[in-house]
């Protein structure tokens, strides 16, 4: 197992991305810890299955995160793993797009992982994995996503930064770059119209599905990544490859 006896601690893990990472952990050994904002239910559900804990977390709010960490490291001792995936989108057009919902998506996506990442290096003593989800939006520059786009490409770039700053503790940082994953995210925020443009694009011709981002995440998080840091992996299915 891969990922024996690491505890792992997984923002925005009651569903979608988070949920599957999780599940893949806990095949590899880990002791997954899932935390939620809102779905209180299907939080309980997923530990639940996993015989595992689960905390409410706020991402945006500090003294929810570091609350959060510190109850984490005092039941197990440790944190060896942090997977930044926590994220919301609100879609519009730039012009339409106002204050409170650009703050709401900064401060839940990039925000949050500044939060988190604080938190997590207070436990990570001489080594650790933070891995940082990213986006090809942040990437590229998503039409209907400014904001999105905007925190994730923060992401991307905090994620180099904090490499540099923890390199010299073993604390290794790199991030993962979804493309368009089939779930209920890419439902609700992408059109009909929208997804056709979006598949012709991919050289695989069709959307990711959630367990294509679970081996790298593995590798990440395991003793196979030591030498790997401030990298960001693209599993995008060819995206915009020229």
């Amino acid at each position: 197992m891969r990922l024996k006896n690491k505890v792992c601690l997984i923002t925005g893990s009651s569903s979608g991305i988070g949920e599957s990472i999780a599940r893949s952990f806990e095949k590899e050994g880990a002791k997954v810890i899932i935390t939620y904002n809102s779905n209180r239910k299907n939080a309980s559900k997923v530990a639940n299955s996993l015989k595992t804990d689960f905390f409410q977390l706020d991402v945006k709010n500090k003294k929810s995160v570091f609350n959060v960490f510190k109850k984490v490291n005092k039941k197990f001792k440790k944190i060896d793993v942090v997977i930044n995936n926590a994220g919301i989108n609100i879609t519009n057009e730039f012009d339409k797009i106002s204050e409170k919902d650009w703050d709401l998506v900064l401060d839940t996506n990039l925000k949050g992982v500044f939060f988190c990442c604080q938190a997590a290096i207070k436990y990570m003593k001489t080594k650790g994995k933070i891995i940082n989800i990213g986006s090809l939006s942040g990437e590229y520059g998503g039409p209907r996503t400014p904001s999105y786009a905007a925190a994730k490409a923060g992401v991307m770039s905090l994620t180099h930064c904090l490499a540099r700053f923890l390199g010299h503790k073993g604390i290794n940082v790199n991030c993962l770059s979804p493309g368009v994953i089939a779930n209920d995210f890419t439902e609700k925020t992408m059109s009909k119209k929208v997804k056709k443009f979006a598949k012709s694009m991919l050289l695989l011709k069709r959307f990711g599905k959630l367990e294509d981002l679970n081996g790298m995440a593995i590798y990440l998080a395991s003793n196979e990544s030591d030498y790997v840091t401030g990298q960001t992996f693209s599993i995008n299915g060819g995206a915009w490859v020229r």
